[in-house]
């Protein structure tokens, strides 16, 4: 373990050894009280000045311009910072931590597993105390983290994504198919390294499906239209039939959890939205009529916007013949992140962190400022800031929410009220008038210093479920 985190783990709730560090179980936490905090809810424009926060047993106990009774608590003075709910990412692919040209043939997951520990940590100490996984086996990941022996977010994982032939998830080579179904090969690396199940037909979706739920799915993940970094699936297709589709939700609600779709199109939404698709993940290119109905059907949009971002253009993931097609698009829709907040559907941050270390937490972070110049402005006056954290903290947790027994917090995630999840952060600033104390003030995505080099230092308490993970008090 490095000997930096080595070191917060010693300030925080743990107990360690030269070789690893034991993070105590929430309930074993003894009580936290933050003394004069400014208090941002995660739902209102403002901060609530010079309050204390009692935690106790994960939970939130009580907010108050009063001074509760401290007796045996450890005692955090604020001296004003800001308190918030702890930061969540609503699309990440933990175990898609390397470029997809070096993992089909290079690796196994031996690989992406070590990585996978290194990637969650920094998401952690970035003050993200909740992922949702939307494609990638990171099952076990989130078993040892709940477990306490590495360190990391709480993980929502999916499993392997559920794609049609020629899909989004169909990553098999060119040839493994041959030219007729008894020709071709059943079963791609990427299949067996559990990122993908292709699957066609009512029976096969069923059984995809449910393969997931039994390792433990929180949601599911379907592959409902085209990509940019797919091999043969045009962005414009819709996949998946009515049939297909209506029978993923089926299992998923059959399990009380829904399914969220990989998508971009007005005919590939409306078609999930027929089926009750609960979470439309990127979902730039349609109409401000279609993303009111995914508002009125209780949805939510999970665009990373980054997607729309000149950046895109320098991502090594992009295959070269659909830059074109990219450019045009990323002038086309340049006001989309205005058109969904007009049309009054809750939108989740979403950074979709895929591909190298380096590279996937330098998109994160840019995401958190570029969003501010996609939800800003327009003829409604969007305060960025202000919709960017909404989407970052409550929207993301009701969201997390909508996975019903699934769900593994205590408590609502999101918010800074009584009874909440204690996943908090402590920041030297005010997020609403300067965004860049969550991300290191970074502007540019390629260009950021590495983010394993540069710690946000404005983000000085990270605690999840009580138990403080990062103090540099």
């Amino acid at each position: 373990m490095k000997k930096s985190m080595l070191k917060i783990l010693v300030t925080a709730t743990a107990v360690c050894t030269a070789l690893s560090c034991t993070v105590l179980k929430a309930e074993e936490a003894k009580q936290t009280l933050f003394k004069n905090v400014n208090v941002f809810n995660g739902t209102e424009n403002k901060l609530y000045d010079n309050l204390n926060v009692l935690v106790e047993g994960g939970l939130i106990k009580t907010i108050s311009a009063d001074m509760p009774d401290t007796t045996g608590a450890t005692v955090i003075e604020g001296n004003g910072k800001t308190l918030m709910p702890g930061l969540i990412d609503g699309h990440v692919h933990l175990m898609i931590n390397n470029n997809y040209s070096d993992i089909l043939p290079n690796e196994d997951p031996y690989d992406l597993g070590i990585r996978s520990v290194l990637a969650v940590e920094h998401f952690l100490m970035d003050g993200f105390t909740s992922v949702r996984d939307m494609g990638g086996p990171a099952f076990a990941l989130a078993r040892q983290i709940k477990k306490g022996v590495i360190v990391g977010p709480r993980i929502y994982p999916s499993g392997a994504f559920v794609s049609q032939t020629s899909g989004h998830g169909d990553f098999r080579d060119r040839f493994d198919m041959g030219w007729s179904p008894r020709a071709g090969s059943d079963i791609g690396n990427w299949e067996k390294l559990g990122f993908g199940a292709v699957a066609d037909g009512v029976p096969e979706v069923l059984k995809a499906v449910r393969i997931n739920l039994r390792h433990g799915a929180t949601q599911i993940k379907i592959m409902a239209g085209g990509g940019g970094s797919s091999k043969y699936d045009p962005i414009d297709t819709t996949q998946y039939s009515e049939e297909e589709t209506c029978a993923a939700v089926e299992a998923a609600a059959d399990w009380g959890t829904y399914v969220g779709a990989h998508i971009f199109t007005d005919r590939a939404i409306n078609r999930g939205l027929k089926c009750g698709v609960k979470t439309f993940e990127h979902a730039f290119f349609a109409t401000e009529e279609t993303y009111a109905k995914i508002g009125k059907a209780g949805g939510y949009v999970l665009p990373q916007m980054w997607g729309l971002s000149p950046g895109l253009l320098e991502n090594p993931n992009m295959p070269k013949d659909k830059l074109p097609l990219v450019k045009m698009l990323l002038e086309k829709y340049k006001d989309v992140g205005r058109t969904m907040l007009d049309a009054g559907v809750k939108v989740s941050f979403t950074s979709d962190w895929v591909g190298t270390l380096e590279d996937a937490h330098k998109a994160r972070r840019f995401e958190i400022y570029w969003r501010t110049q996609m939800f800003g402005g327009g003829k409604n006056n969007y305060d960025g800031n202000f919709e960017v954290l909404k989407q970052l903290t409550s929207i993301a947790g009701e969201m997390l929410a909508m996975s019903g027994p699934r769900n593994p917090a205590p408590g609502k995630l999101g918010v800074v009220e009584v009874g909440a999840t204690a996943d908090l952060i402590l920041v030297d600033g005010n997020p609403l008038e300067n965004i860049g104390v969550l991300n290191n003030n970074a502007t540019v995505w390629y260009g950021q210093p590495d983010p394993h080099k540069t710690p946000i230092k404005t983000i000085q308490i990270v605690m999840k479920e009580g138990v403080i993970y990062k103090n540099t008090l």
